[in-house]
């Protein structure tokens, strides 16, 4: 068994505003820019701040300096602000200790994912990774999901995806025959699919959770077999 967790809001978080919203607004575009913008920055190999205003300039036809100052301005706020969850390196701590395999899959872009590497650098260095602005890929692509589980070389039931997004981390998994642990501790954000769940209209998790903190080897589905 694999346990393969999203990062964005699972294990790290940071200001309710999502990066591509906030660079719109510093750029002064309008709010139909902002999924453009979310592909870009979550799609996107960038090495730094620069070379990301320069594709937000040509990407946007915005002026490449006010481009280069917004997106170094928002790169070095999320370095700032992202903020490792209450109970995540307890989790991470007692699978692994437990010997249970972990990889990571998330939608998720590089600053964010530097926090990460600085403040689980053990798991940043030894453990599979399928990252959105690497890929090209995102959640709730399938087929992100099956690059995953091709890679490691592990069935779909062997696999558990630990998420705090029902439509990107959760419903998907389960299409796909994953096991599912759905992390609920933003129930307001989560609020309409939390009704479609208990209304029967989609198919349950596993197993839910209030916070990270809360997740247990020996409980997740599945452990315990191969």
């Amino acid at each position: 068994m694999i346990v393969l967790f999203d990062i964005g809001s699972t294990l790290i978080d940071g200001p309710s505003a999502g990066p591509a919203r906030r660079l719109a607004e510093a750029l002064g575009v309008g709010r139909e820019k902002v999924a453009e913008l979310e592909r870009l920055l979550f799609r996107t190999p960038v090495c730094d701040a620069e070379e990301l205003g320069h594709q937000v300039s040509a990407r946007l036809g915005v002026e490449k300096t006010l481009a280069v100052e917004a997106a170094r301005s928002l790169w070095d706020a999320q370095l700032r602000e992202a903020f490792v969850l209450p109970g995540a390196r307890e989790a991470i701590a007692g699978l692994k200790a437990a010997g249970i395999a972990r990889g990571y899959l998330s939608n998720i872009w590089p600053p964010f994912y530097a926090h990460f590497e600085r403040e689980f650098p053990e798991e940043a260095a030894q453990c599979p990774q399928f990252l959105s602005f690497r890929t090209g890929l995102m959640k709730p692509d399938a087929a992100f999901f099956r690059l995953a589980l091709g890679a490691l070389g592990v069935e779909p039931a062997a696999a558990v995806m630990v998420g705090d997004t029902y439509d990107n981390d959760i419903l998907p998994a389960i299409e796909l025959g994953m096991r599912t642990v759905w992390v609920l501790h933003r129930p307001a954000k989560e609020k309409d699919a939390l009704v479609r769940v208990l209304n029967g209209r989609t198919p349950p998790p596993d197993v839910t959770l209030g916070s990270i903190g809360d997740l247990r080897g020996f409980e997740l589905p599945g452990a315990g077999k191969e």
